[in-house]
């Protein structure tokens, strides 16, 4: 009689756990977060890090694409503060507190993240298309340098929009094959704020070569046409919504 009672309350306690959803390792399983909002970044200040084409070498004046965005997001009370410059590799750009990685050169204060965070910056758009690969840096390192400028800005609330490589003549075997691993690696680590641009300003019939429409003559730099199509592709990026949000244009 007592063994049959304990029975029934056991059942009963089982059931009341069934009920109650208890014990399912289905529902004790750890749940992915959720993703994180896409964050607003009109209007207000943005940066742009990056080497040569960036700086606007191979356009005429005024018609870079960091020119033109500015021209473009002015309605949304963008300012855009371009730091940068012809010959910059990923480590110039790095924070002062980045581990030195002698022989590489030292981050830059006059055109580095620090420099760059102190606008206090809604968006930083990182443009480094050739230049490591041709200083002899792995993918894997120029990789490491972006993601960890990315890591830092968004630390203090930046948003960055990471764009790929660009073709270039010149370069060897290894060197275009670097190029096609780092965008590999970026695409992967940045997921919907990678912006891929080698195959848009390639040539069809030599991909490893810019093609003769975008062309400024030396193979490796943009002429207004290039400079034009990256802004295209930038500006239809950032109007997707799937990395930033920009608010409507005023008027």
């Amino acid at each position: 009689m007592i063994l049959s009672v304990r029975r029934v309350v056991t059942v009963a306690l089982l059931s009341l756990l069934a009920g109650c959803g208890g014990g399912s390792a289905a529902d004790d399983a750890p749940r992915p977060p959720p993703d994180p909002p896409v964050p607003l970044v009109t209007p207000g200040p943005w940066v742009v890090l990056g080497s040569s084409t960036a700086a606007g070498v191979g356009a005429t004046p005024g018609q870079s694409w960091p020119n033109r965005l500015a021209a473009t997001m002015a309605s949304r009370q963008v300012v855009l503060h371009n730091l940068a410059r012809a010959g910059n590799l990923t480590p110039q750009a790095l924070p002062a507190s980045a581990p030195a990685s002698a022989p590489r050169p030292a981050p830059d204060p006059t055109l580095n993240l620090d420099r760059a965070l102190g606008f206090a910056p809604r968006l930083i758009l990182l443009s480094f298309p050739t230049n490591d690969a041709v200083a002899g840096l792995s993918a894997s390192e120029t990789a490491a340098n972006l993601d960890t400028l990315r890591r830092a800005a968004a630390s203090t609330g930046s948003a960055t929009v990471v764009m790929g490589s660009q073709p270039r003549a010149g370069l060897n075997a290894a060197q275009q094959a670097t190029l096609a691993e780092l965008d590999r690696l970026l695409a992967a680590q940045a997921g919907s704020c990678f912006l891929p641009l080698h195959a848009a300003l390639a040539n069809p019939a030599s991909s490893v070569e810019i093609a003769p429409a975008y062309a400024a003559g030396d193979g490796i730099h943009l002429n207004d046409a290039g400079h034009a199509r990256i802004r295209e592709l930038l500006q239809a990026f950032l109007e997707a919504g799937r990395c930033v949000r920009l608010t409507a244009p005023a008027g």
